[in-house]
């Protein structure tokens, strides 16, 4: 195997295998963070939707607490007040500025009396009434200056030249009424008193510093406040309004759904835990994840499993009212899917992944496990998911016709509830009418697992354009339309079709490979020959060859029509495209040689391209296994030499020939994969085409007890055993080995 060995391509199954983890690790991020919808932060002011009680032991100093306790405190010191001399002294001369502005409206002429009036009690710092205004206004200039002028001042004086507190003012003012002079009429005592009120005030002021030494000795003296909660304590019940205390409550036992940096620390470093474990797994070597797209829809589907549990947990756990909702979610969709998408083994993995990541999604969520759901809970919740993954996934890995979706789901169901119920038995407040509910909610899970593994089947497979084993496994039956007519109208071709299929299968089988893919590839790489059956040798029978009597150009296009003809009606078939990129890899880019070499006899310049089949050549390790097993099963078959030392040198020399034309160059297929693959198709070849061993003719004795001839006595003959007689026998008797008659 020469000059373009080094051509073919590494295997990059482990070496590309650290996006997977990168992008697992990504979508587990998005989905763990401690972002839950419908569930509404707790801030202050919120109020409780369902009790939430302490996950621990834990006792504190609480700053909010201390800090209201020790206001409380500060507050309830007294103010220090102290005499202010100044007071009288601006009140008195506020007094004189009043009566200097009654004076001059009083001395006004060009106003009227009610004019006067109205000034009077305009006069800012004044609130008199307009009798009083009105007796005011009326004065003689004598009785004003003489009398009423000089009881204010003497009146105003004598009030605050003491100290008058600010809860005494009103007593203060009665006092003051009582210092007037007897001369004074009732209108004229009522005038005054209404001019004096609003200037007597308090004489005594705070003092700030001392007021505020005292308030923070109070403060200091105030111990703080340490508030104990034991495990299983209610911090909120049902209904409570949150205030700050709530909040630096949660926050320190943990269970704040605000307090965002150590849930999002978590939920990272599990994400990327996660994905090193799948990861690791995946470059070990999982055949079914081989490939961008079947990897990234692993993925997908982990991660919406695992975001429908983090999503749901807050609202089911814990499950106070016993109703065991958490049975219904259909979270087995998921490992269901991936068994049906790509094998049992993918679904296995997500199973273990998606229970892991249950049981941290359910004590991360705000107010479930952590903040008050039982053990016995989260390990039911877990359980089920996995348990009931587990026989949904046996109940699919069986299946060899169609789906058995719904029993696969109704599996689901069963296993979930079984897992639940087992786990049921250790809980001492079980009551009867548990497994109603229990029951019930497997019921409605089962249901809808299938219903959503359902969508999926139908969606996600266009849409990744991933072929799944049901669907292989359908097509591999010989009962299948498209098999039928290749039995009925090409049926050299169909046999040719199956041993491809066998030999392709044990050697995808030997090099890791996806050997149903390859069986059933095969079994449909040459359907564009139904187009023109009778054109193949496989097909000639007994009839001269219909390529005799036309141009190599016409059959050249012939032959090469088999190929988009056979994408054509692959594709009208709803054949996947997996199955229909064998039709034309299996001959990649390679030359029509018989009749190119036909052709070229009688136009040696004639262009080798357009005998070159379109390609392309083989993109997978699949498609290149069918290529060599088609050719290697045509050539051997042709061959009247097929000893095994023959059959491994036209096997060498078929996989030399497309090594050195670069066909293998666009597939991940190695060297020591090549090597495995002639081995396993010698081997495979020269047992099914061995050389035949020809029987001697029957014995007269033979044919007697068959009623062929009469019975009579016959002489032996010399050369012949003494049973086998064959002289007289007729011509039709003699017969060839049949295939019945094999060693």
């Amino acid at each position: 195997m020469a000059a373009r060995t080094t051509s073919l391509p590494p295997r990059p199954i482990r070496r590309r295998s650290w996006w997977f983890g990168v992008v697992v690790a990504l979508l587990l991020t998005a989905a763990l963070f401690p972002v839950y919808p419908g569930v509404r932060p707790l801030r202050e002011g919120s109020i409780v939707a369902r009790p939430i009680h302490a996950p621990r032991d834990l006792s504190y100093e609480s700053e909010v607490r201390t800090n209201a306790v020790r206001k409380q405190a500060a507050d309830a010191v007294p103010e220090v007040v102290v005499l202010d001399t100044a007071v009288r002294d601006r009140q008195l001369a506020d007094l004189e500025r009043v009566l200097r502005e009654v004076d001059r409206v009083r001395k006004d002429a060009a106003l009227s009396d009610s004019a006067k009036e109205s000034a009077i009690r305009a006069i800012p710092g004044t609130a008199i009434s307009q009798a009083s205004a009105a007796a005011l206004a009326k004065l003689t200039q004598e009785r004003w200056e003489g009398l009423i002028s000089v009881e204010l001042r003497a009146v105003l004086g004598r009030t605050l030249v003491g100290a008058v507190p600010a809860q005494e003012v009103d007593q203060a003012k009665t006092r003051a009424a009582g210092f007037f002079s007897p001369s004074l009429t009732e209108t004229e005592l009522a005038a005054a008193r209404e001019l004096l009120s609003p200037l007597i005030i308090t004489t005594l002021k705070v003092d700030v510093p001392r007021t505020e030494a005292q308030r923070k000795q109070a403060r200091e003296n105030t111990p703080p406040v340490v508030v104990t909660f034991t495990r299983g304590q209610p911090v909120l019940d049902a209904g409570d309004l949150v205030d700050a205390a709530a909040i630096e409550a949660l926050d320190r036992l943990g269970i704040n759904d605000g307090a965002l940096r150590w849930p999002v620390a978590a939920a990272a470093v599990v994400a990327a835990v996660v994905a090193g474990v799948a990861t690791a797994l995946v470059a070990a070597g999982v055949p079914s994840l081989v490939g961008a797209r079947r990897r990234l829809l692993f993925a997908l589907l982990l991660a919406a499993a695992v975001f429908a549990a983090k999503s749901a947990a807050p609202f089911l756990l814990p499950d106070d009212e016993r109703r065991f909702l958490f049975l219904a979610l259909p979270l087995c969709a998921a490992p269901v899917s991936v068994a049906l998408f790509l094998d049992a083994g993918a679904g296995l993995l997500l199973t273990a992944l998606l229970g892991a990541l249950t049981i941290f999604a359910s004590v991360a969520a705000p107010g479930a496990t952590l903040g008050e759901a039982r053990a016995l809970e989260v390990a039911q919740f877990a359980a089920a998911i996995t348990v009931g993954s587990l026989v949904a996934i046996g109940v699919v890995a069986r299946s060899d016709r169609g789906p058995r979706i719904i029993l696969a789901g109704l599996a689901a169901g069963a296993g979930s509830g079984v897992a639940a119920g087992a786990l049921l038995l250790l809980d001492p407040d079980r009551r009867s009418e548990d497994v109603l509910w229990l029951v019930g909610g497997s019921v409605a899970g089962g249901l809808w697992t299938a219903v959503i593994a359902a969508l999926a089947f139908a969606l996600l497979g266009k849409m990744f354009g991933i072929v799944t084993r049901v669907q292989l496994m359908e097509l591999g039956q010989l009962s299948h339309p498209l098999l039928r007519r290749l039995q009925d109208e090409a049926p050299g071709t169909f046999q040719h079709a199956m041993l491809v299929g066998n030999l392709a299968e044990r050697a995808a089988d030997r090099i890791g490979a996806d050997a149903l893919l390859v069986r059933v590839g095969a079994y449909y790489h040459d359907v564009g020959k139904l187009y023109s059956p009778a054109f193949f040798v496989e097909n000639f029978g007994d009839d001269p060859s219909p390529h005799d009597r036309i141009d190599p150009m016409q059959s050249n296009r012939v032959i090469q029509q088999h190929v988009t003809q056979g994408i054509e009606l692959a594709r009208k078939e709803k054949l996947p495209e997996a199955v229909v990129r064998f039709i034309p890899e299996h001959h990649g880019t390679r030359l029509v040689s018989y009749f190119y070499r036909r052709a070229a006899e009688a136009r040696p310049d004639i262009s080798p391209d357009a005998f070159r089949y379109p390609g392309p050549r083989p993109q997978s390790r699949e498609t290149a296994l069918v290529m060599i097993a088609d050719a290697c099963e045509a050539t051997v078959r042709s061959m009247s030499d097929r000893s095994t030392e023959r059959i491994r040198e036209v096997v060498e020399r078929t996989i030399r020939e497309r090594i050195e034309e670069g066909q293998f160059d666009e597939c991940p297929i190695s060297l020591r994969d090549l090597k495995v693959v002639a081995e396993t198709y010698t081997a495979t070849l020269n047992a099914v085409l061995h050389p035949r061993v020809e029987y001697p003719e029957p014995t007269r004795r033979e044919l007697a007890a068959r009623g062929a001839v009469p019975a009579r006595p016959e002489a032996p003959r010399a050369d012949l055993p003494q049973d086998v007689i064959v002289a007289d026998l007729p011509v039709p008797a003699r017969r060839a080995i049949s295939e019945d008659d094999t060693h």
